[in-house]
């Protein structure tokens, strides 16, 4: 028997913030993990405006952040990922979105956490919540646990995030066509095609302008 899922993006759909900016500004303010770390940082500050006027895609703006890991032991990422979670991005977490997601719950659907975000970012809130599975951007490290600046498979935006949603049905035995998903951005598109009942959340303008020629939910959460 096919199950039903609920599959939602994480940043600026169950949370009001950009995890990695939120990230960034913390490390390079208080942590420092490299004397390098905010001349690598440059580059993502550089590119924030093409990505915003999206002159850049996600995928391509994703790998630049990356790069400002380079060198820096994952198991320090994760240390100050956990501290950042309690005390700066778990506030930030829309209650409207966490109720959603409890609904669907009781519902008996399954919950998929599926984010372009770096892995070790979610890691805190996926510990507090308890998806039924999730997905998303792994970093590569060598053999030591040093960061090598790219991610450890494809980043997980764009078709490469529909892909993971399609892995996880089959792997789940789910029905996309009675599932839902929620995602604010564009870049989402073809996660949201992927099921029957997609909802955008606080969406991008272009996304908004696609939901409303297409007829589907928009949530508006504050």
């Amino acid at each position: 028997m096919t199950r039903t899922a609920a599959f939602f993006d994480f940043d600026r759909t169950l949370i009001a913030a950009d995890s990695q900016r939120e990230e960034a500004l913390s490390l390079v303010r208080k942590h420092r993990p490299s004397l390098l770390y905010p001349f690598r940082l440059l580059k993502v500050v550089a590119a924030e405006p093409f990505y915003k006027k999206n002159l850049i895609d996600h995928d391509r703006y994703n790998r630049i952040y990356l790069t400002s890991y380079k060198g820096i032991p994952l198991a320090r990422l994760q240390a100050h990922a956990e501290n950042l979670y309690k005390t700066q991005l778990k506030p930030l977490l829309f209650q409207e979105m966490l109720a959603r997601m409890e609904a669907h719950r009781s519902r008996g659907h399954l919950i998929i956490v599926v984010s372009a975000t770096s892995s070790h970012l979610i890691e805190p809130f996926i510990e507090e919540c308890s998806p039924d599975a999730w997905v998303a951007t792994p970093i590569e490290t060598n053999d030591n646990g040093i960061c090598t600046g790219r991610p450890d498979s494809n980043v997980c935006v764009g078709r490469e995030k529909a892909r993971a949603m399609e892995r996880i049905a089959e792997r789940l035995d789910i029905s996309l066509e009675t599932s839902h998903a929620y995602s604010d951005h564009h870049a989402d598109l073809e996660f949201l095609e992927a099921v029957g009942h997609p909802t955008v959340v606080n969406p991008t303008p272009l996304l908004a302008e696609i939901a409303n020629e297409r007829g589907w939910q928009v949530k508006r959460v504050p």
